[in-house]
Parts: structure tokens; C-alpha cells; sequence
């Protein structure tokens, strides 16, 4: 009995009776048939069906259908017993005693309660409106006075303050205008100072005498050391940009006569190069004595890791660029452990770290390392004398191979850009002054250079990786020479293979380390092919044996000093004395 009765429901639930596939969206009134869109206008196109209106399907009234046992009667009665609708003869017949309610009757009093319901509520939400609106007014009036007196605090605290800081500032003005007039005054007197012994050199210099100049070398020499670490500690109290501009001109001067005065230097083979006159008949003894690391890989005191550049100095104590330790390590003239120079915190970009140190070499003007940090892409100069910490000086360069030239140029091989550069050594006017013109084979290219050389004369020396061969700019040259190697890969004495470590000696023969063949190869000046030196013996951790050799340098008595990679060691290969 109780499918006999509809109820209005959503759209959703109600097919089109006309097509039984889409969804009923009308109803029509006259019809009594619930349509889609589309078929309604189908079944209504005829004029005779103009007078049909539909409405929402939603908004259709609920339909009293007739009961199935007594079609002529609607079902009118929900009989509360039984919850089923019956028409009144129903009633009448199978629901004798039973309550019964009439349907509209029930939809009036549901009606009635959500209306009493919904009064409610609304009287509700207006009393909440209102306390609301009450206590929003009470608490703005409060909040205005609360950030009122806030701000009043604040104002007072900041006129307060403004006045400590302005009575601080007048103190500070007043001890920095003494302290500048002190200096001032040292100053000029350093200058008068300064005067008087440039005089005296000049007079010097005039007599023409290298016996008097030997003689009174040392005495200038400390002098001008002395005056430029005072002039250091002048720059320490007070930063003002007059005063430094003053202090920065009176040690360019004494730099300026500190680079005439260095009559070692004079006399001196260029950067890892010899003192002495090597001849064409020379010879090294082939078992090399170890100088440095040869206690395996490590981080120890007594360990390398991956070691590539070195530089010696006059007193043969040995700079070492302890790549994967990340430290520059000296190893003093027959010691048999190092020590910890500039780095060995670890790798990082920090005043206090470096990461892949390539090279180092020691700049005597300034007393300083200067160092190749490859993987921060910069060139770092780090004190000698209790360094704790480095400056940058050169920056965004894929740095490895480094020398200084006599009159105190920096060069640098930049491997990305296949280039080495030529700078002041404070990281300023930049030269370009071998390859620079892209990756290549050309006399006018290099393809990855690792490390370079300058002579006397200034030209450059470079080991040209990738084309196996040594390459020689002269001064001011567009494009070099080949003076090692014939720009293929080989074992024969006209080749090299992946050259490194490169010097040259006062006759202009090219000493180069053949990395690939593990050996040290000689090419005279103007020769075809050149001749093996030390090495040559295979790979191997024997005296006369490398794995992997890469950094090269002289001493200033013609022996060599070789970074022996794979080996974690320094080797020194002693002139013969009596070749």
C-alpha cells in the first residue's frame, strides 16, 4: 500500500517519464508527467500545447494517490499501529481501533513546530548579535586606550635612548678626533722617517757598488719590514677612510723599494727554479729520498692525502697544497712530520677553511701564502707568521696553478676558462697572457692547463693537459710555442701524457712531469724531443718509482722535489755532483 504513495523529492531522484533516461528537471501541471528540458519542449512544440505550464521538478506538491484496494478513494490516513498509509474505507475495514492521523493534519503540525523552531533560533542569534556588538564597542574604547599608553611608553623609552646614543656619539667623536690627531702626528713623523731613508737609498743605489748593496741589504731589508708592520698596526684603531688612503700610499712606497732592495732576488732563479747553473750534462740520482708524507693516506701529522702543488723555499723547508685534507702542511728540512700552516678545519668557504687546495706559493713582499682554493673558485692569501685565518684576493676563478713573476705579478691558470691570468697581488688589473680564446689545439688555445712557470723575461710557461704538450708565451705575444711534447698523447721521447708540474732552468731547458708515463722528462731549448731525468721505471712506490706524479720544483741547489700522488709523498731527487 505504501508504493501507491509520492512524495516530492530532488531532481535527482526522478527520470524523465517521456525518454526514461535523463533526469526530470519540470513538472507539468496538466500533463501530471515529470519531463527533462528536452522533451518537454518536444511534447509541448504543438500550439495546442501553449496552455501547459511547467515548474521545477522540486517545487512539485505532494500527490495523493489512489489506494490500490479501493481505487476510487486517495489515500487521506496514516494509521500510527500499522505505519502505512489507507484510504477511509481502509480505516473503515482492516484498521478498526486503530489511531489513525490525516496526512495533512501532520504536515500542518511538523509545519507548526519548524516555524515555532525557527523563532526561536532567530530570537537567539538576535540577542548574540547584540551582545556581540555590545562587547566589540567596549573593547575597542579599551584597546584604544591600551595602545594609547603602549605608544606613550615606547616614545618615552626612544627619547630616552636618542639621547644615551647622542651623548655616546659626542664621547666617541671626541676620543676618535684625539686618537686621529694622534696618529696624524705618527704619521708625519713615519713619513719624515721614511724621507730620510729613501734619500739614503737612493745615495746607495747611485754608487752603483753590489758589494756595498750586499753589505747594507739585511739592515734595509728589516728596516722596511718594521715600517710596513707599523703602518699594519696603524690601520687597526680607527677606520677612516683619509687616514687609510694615507697609510695604503706610504706602503706602496715602501713596497715600491722593498721590491729594489731584494737582492737575493736579483741573483735568484725565478719561482721554483734554481739558483745555480744547471748543465746540459747533468744528472740526479734515481733513488729519490722521501721528505715528505710516505706514511700512507691520512690525515695525520706525518700523512698526506692527495697532495698536488708544492713550493720550497731558500731554507728547503717544503709547502704542500694537501688536497683532500684541505690544509696547506710544512714539512720543515728533514723533519719527519708536518705541520698545519692555513686551513685543516675542514672543507668550506669560511676565513678559516679552504676546500681542494690545488697550489701554494709564498709571496716575500707580504710575508704571506698565497693559495689556489679550487673548489671556492677563489685565490686566498694567508699570513705566514700565526695565520689563523686567509683573505680572498681573487674571486669566481677555477684556480690551480699559481707563480709570481720579479716584479711581484700574480698569475693565475684559470682550468675553466682554459686562460692564465696575470694580476697585481691585490687581485686587480687583470691581464690575460696565454690562451683565453676557448678549448682548443690552436698555438693561440690551451685545453686544460694546469700549471705555469714565468722567467726572467716573462714569458709564460704552461703545461697544456688535455693537448700533452708545454706551451711558451713570450711577453706580450698573441699565440705560444711548443716547446714540450707534439700535441699527442704517447710514451716515445717526443710525446708526453697529461703533463703537470712545469720549470725551467737558467739555460732554458723545460723540466716537465710526464704524469701519464710516471716520470720527469728534460727538453732543451730548441729541441724535437727531450730525455728522461727520473722516473721511467713504471708505476710503483719503489725510490725510483712514482704513482701518479703532479707538482714540480727546484730548490735553489738544482735538486728536484716531486709530488709523488698515489704514493701520499714527497720525493727529492739530488743533483749529481759530479755530473
Amino acid at each position: 500500500m505504501t508504493n501507491n504513495y509520492e512524495e516530492s523529492s530532488s531532481s535527482s531522484e526522478i527520470i524523465c517519464l517521456n525518454c526514461q533516461s535523463e533526469e526530470a528537471t519540470l513538472w507539468c501541471k496538466k500533463c501530471d508527467t515529470s519531463y527533462c528540458s528536452e522533451c518537454f519542449e518536444l511534447a509541448h512544440s504543438q500550439p495546442i500545447w501553449k496552455t501547459h505550464t511547467a515548474i521545477p521538478i522540486d517545487d512539485k506538491p505532494v500527490v495523493l494517490v489512489s489506494c490500490h484496494e479501493h481505487p476510487d478513494e486517495k489515500l487521506k490516513f496514516w494509521c500510527n499501529e500499522c505505519s502505512i498509509l489507507a484510504c477511509r474505507d481502509c480505516v473503515i475495514v482492516n484498521h478498526q481501533g486503530h489511531t489513525c492521523t490525516i496526512i495533512n493534519d501532520i504536515a500542518q503540525e511538523k509545519a507548526n513546530e519548524l516555524e515555532d523552531s525557527f523563532s526561536k533560533e532567530q530570537l537567539s542569534l538576535n540577542r548574540a548579535m547584540k551582545e556581540l556588538a555590545d562587547a566589540r564597542a567596549t573593547n575597542e574604547n579599551d584597546s584604544i586606550e591600551n595602545i594609547t599608553r603602549v605608544f606613550d611608553t615606547i616614545r618615552m623609552l626612544i627619547t630616552d635612548r636618542e639621547n644615551e646614543l647622542k651623548a655616546h656619539i659626542n664621547a666617541i667623536e671626541k676620543q676618535n678626533n684625539d686618537l686621529v690627531e694622534n696618529l696624524q702626528l705618527q704619521l708625519e713623523n713615519k713619513q719624515e722617517e721614511l724621507n730620510k731613508q729613501s734619500r739614503y737609498f737612493e745615495r746607495l743605489f747611485s754608487t752603483n757598488s753590489y758589494m756595498k748593496l750586499l753589505q747594507a741589504n739585511p739592515k734595509m731589508m728589516n728596516y722596511l719590514k718594521t715600517t710596513t708592520q707599523e703602518l699594519n698596526k696603524l690601520k687597526m684603531p680607527i677606520q677612516t677612510e683619509y687616514r687609510i688612503k694615507g697609510i695604503d700610499y706610504l706602503q706602496e712606497s715602501v713596497v715600491k723599494i722593498l721590491q729594489q732592495l731584494c737582492i737575493d732576488d736579483w741573483k735568484q732563479a725565478p719561482l721554483r727554479s734554481s739558483a745555480i747553473v744547471i748543465l746540459s750534462n747533468a744528472k740526479w740520482i734515481q733513488n729519490g729520498l722521501t721528505v715528505a708524507g710516505g706514511n700512507g693516506q691520512g690525515n695525520q701529522m706525518n700523512q698526506l692525502s692527495n697532495p698536488r702543488g708544492l713550493f720550497v723555499d731558500v731554507d728547503q723547508n717544503i709547502y704542500i697544497a694537501d688536497q683532500e685534507n684541505h690544509r696547506i702542511m710544512e714539512w720543515k728540512r728533514n723533519a719527519t712530520t708536518g705541520r698545519v700552516v692555513a686551513g685543516g678545519n675542514g672543507p668550506g668557504k669560511g676565513a678559516r677553511q679552504l676546500n681542494n687546495p690545488y697550489d701554494v706559493i709564498i709571496d716575500k713582499i707580504t710575508d704571506s701564502f698565497i693559495i689556489s682554493d679550487y673548489s671556492n673558485k677563489r685565490v686566498v692569501r694567508w699570513p705566514r707568521r700565526n695565520g689563523a685565518s686567509g683573505e680572498t684576493i681573487i674571486t669566481n676563478i677555477c684556480c690551480i696553478g699559481l707563480t709570481i713573476d720579479d716584479r711581484g705579478s700574480l698569475y693565475v691558470v684559470d682550468y675553466g676558462k682554459h686562460a692564465v691570468r696575470r694580476y697585481r697581488m691585490d687581485g686587480t688589473e687583470e691581464i690575460v697572457v696565454a690562451g683565453g680564446n676557448g678549448q682548443g689545439n690552436g698555438l693561440d688555445q690551451l685545453s686544460d692547463p694546469w700549471y705555469v712557470y714565468v722567467d726572467r723575461d716573462h714569458s709564460v710557461y704552461v703545461s697544456d693537459y688535455s693537448n700533452h704538450r708545454v706551451m711558451k708565451w713570450e711577453e706580450g705575444a698573441k699565440q705560444g710555442i711548443i716547446v714540450a711534447g707534439v700535441q699527442s698523447q704517447g710514451s716515445g721521447l717526443t710525446q708526453l701524457s697529461y703533463p703537470y708540474g712545469v720549470v725551467v732552468d737558467q739555460s732554458g731547458t723545460v723540466y716537465v712531469v710526464d704524469q701519464g708515463n710516471n716520470r720527469i722528462m728534460a727538453w732543451k731549448k730548441g729541441a724535437t724531443e727531450g730525455s728522461i731525468v727520473i722516473g721511467g721505471n713504471g708505476k710503483g712506490g719503489a725510490p725510483n718509482q712514482f704513482s701518479c706524479p703532479w707538482g714540480l720544483s727546484l730548490d735553489r741547489h738544482g735538486n728536484f722535489y716531486v709530488i709523488d700522488k698515489y704514493n701520499y709523498r714527497v720525493q727529492k731527487f739530488i743533483l749529481n755532483s759530479n755530473s
